[in-house]
């Protein structure tokens, strides 16, 4: 379920936008074939990651968009190769 404060809302909304959005905050959560209740088992599943954002040339985007459809997978596998080599991060200090 996605939760979202009512204090973070968009300042552009309007006074009718914010009354819905204050009525569906009481309605009740209906689960259904479609949207199941999430079960301590189904949870399990899932895991956590941390994710940062981070500036990349325009020029190194390009060759890593070149991968194809999964380079972040792959740009996120290159750091973790380059976190674990001492002398890479050595010369990058």
């Amino acid at each position: 379920m996605a939760k979202i404060m009512m204090n973070s809302l968009p300042a552009e909304l309007t006074p009718e936008e914010i009354a819905e959005l204050e009525a569906a905050e009481k309605l009740p959560v209906v689960f259904d074939d479609d949207c199941p209740e999430m079960t301590k088992e189904t949870l399990k599943q899932f895991q956590r990651m941390n994710k940062i954002t981070i500036g990349i040339s325009q020029d190194n985007m390009k060759k890593v968009k070149s991968f194809g459809p999964d380079y972040s997978k792959i740009l996120s596998h290159l750091l973790d190769l380059a976190l674990n080599d001492a002398e890479l991060i050595k010369k990058c200090l």
